[in-house]
């Protein structure tokens, strides 16, 4: 029976995970480990590491190393101990495959600390870009280190395969985020006001906006400037806070004085994945620069102002509306994205990010794959879990 370990570190990458957590856990060739590290342990981010095993999941490691601060020098740090708690963890315990996600600070030192124990490493969602942030990079970095790599979409893999991976090792398989959409039960717009205060009107906003961490100028002024424009815009709004990202306090200070002046805002920590799909599935638009707009918002039909450059270069649906980090273009684009044309538009929107069937073939893939490029023999990898 083959080990999978699954790293997960934050509120985003388990939405992203649970559906293929899922799918091993019913697998009866695969054994799953779940590593939870960086933001899921601490208590500023909602300690949402209590989220997974409410889902019904065991921990099997957890990993801390998420240093306190925002500046570049806490972020490296975090980073540097983030390396060292993984090959401690390496040292003493590992899986046969280690399946590591997308681009985060705190992913990227597991991957690191797995490479020189040659543990066989697989990647979801490479190969595609956020150019406003340098996760951009930590991305294709972690293409390198790794020789799965089952991504979203057909031009990522190609985009990977351009880097230099082995043909038979790049797997098109959607985006499993999307996979629970299919199934989950939304929650009622009187359950939400009741259990979480978020109020329903007529016109609901969901905001959610993170650091551009290759600019800090961009992170403040992109954060001053929406809520600028949010100011002269008639909605109940729900905003979470973000990511644990360099100058997210910046952030943090603008969004806690702009919901002190209003009385039909909502800020929360962290949502539940449940509660922040069923908000999207009320909501009139979304609004900030967050991967939910480019990834589960088209399978809503919802609206997405994306501000910026953070997600720049990632493949688009309709719904996305692309502006600038002014008042002015951002009160723009909500304009458009609240016209009942514009709404009328994404009716039979189809996203391009899968079928909402990825789990099943990722863990498929994570379970029978040959676990070295060209189908070569496992390295010996003692101490087995």
């Amino acid at each position: 029976m083959r080990s999978v370990g699954l790293v997960t570190t934050s509120r985003s990458d388990w939405g992203i995970l649970r559906p293929v957590a899922e799918a091993l856990r019913c697998r009866d060739d695969v054994e799953l480990f779940i590593i939870a590290g960086g933001m899921h342990l601490a208590q500023a981010f909602g300690h949402t590491v209590d989220e997974i095993a409410a889902d019904g999941f065991e921990i099997a490691r957890r990993v801390e190393y998420l240093q306190p601060g925002d500046t570049p020098e806490a972020i490296a740090a975090s980073m540097g101990a983030g390396v060292s708690a993984y090959a401690a963890l390496f040292g003493e315990w590992r899986p046969d495959l280690l399946l590591v996600t997308a681009d985060r600070f705190d992913m990227f030192p597991a991957a690191v600390a797995a490479t020189p124990f040659v543990i066989p490493l697989a990647h979801l969602h490479g190969g595609e870009t956020t150019e406003g942030a340098f996760d951009d990079a930590l991305r294709h970095a972690m293409t390198q280190l790794c020789h799965l790599h089952l991504v979203a979409t057909e031009q990522y893999g190609e985009r990977v395969r351009r880097m230099g991976a082995v043909e038979e090792n790049v797997h098109v398989v959607g985006a499993p985020g999307l996979d629970d959409l299919l199934t989950f039960s939304q929650l009622s717009p009187e359950l939400i006001e009741r259990e979480f205060g978020f109020r329903h009107g007529e016109t609901n906003l969901l905001v959610v906006y993170h650091p551009v961490t290759r600019s800090l100028e961009e992170t403040t002024q992109g954060a001053e400037q929406l809520f600028l424009a949010l100011e002269a815009v008639e909605a109940n709004l729900v905003i979470t806070h973000p990511n644990a990202d360099t100058a997210h306090t910046t952030i943090e200070g603008v969004l806690d004085q702009f919901a002190s002046r209003r009385a039909d805002v909502r800020t929360a920590v962290n949502l539940p994945r449940r509660t922040f799909l069923s908000l999207m599935g009320a909501a009139s638009a979304l609004v900030g620069n967050s991967s939910a707009g480019i990834w589960e918002a088209p399978s809503f039909r919802l609206p997405a102002v994306n501000i910026g450059s953070r997600q720049g270069g990632r493949v688009r649906a309709a719904n996305v509306i692309d502006c600038p980090p002014t008042a002015e273009d951002v009160a723009g684009a909500l304009q458009r994205a609240l016209d009942p044309q514009f709404v009328r538009s994404l009716e039979g929107l189809i996203n391009p990010y899968g079928d909402g069937q990825s789990a099943p073939r990722i863990a498929k893939i994570l379970a029978t794959a040959p676990l070295f490029p060209n189908g070569s023999a496992d390295a010996e990898t003692e101490p087995r879990p």
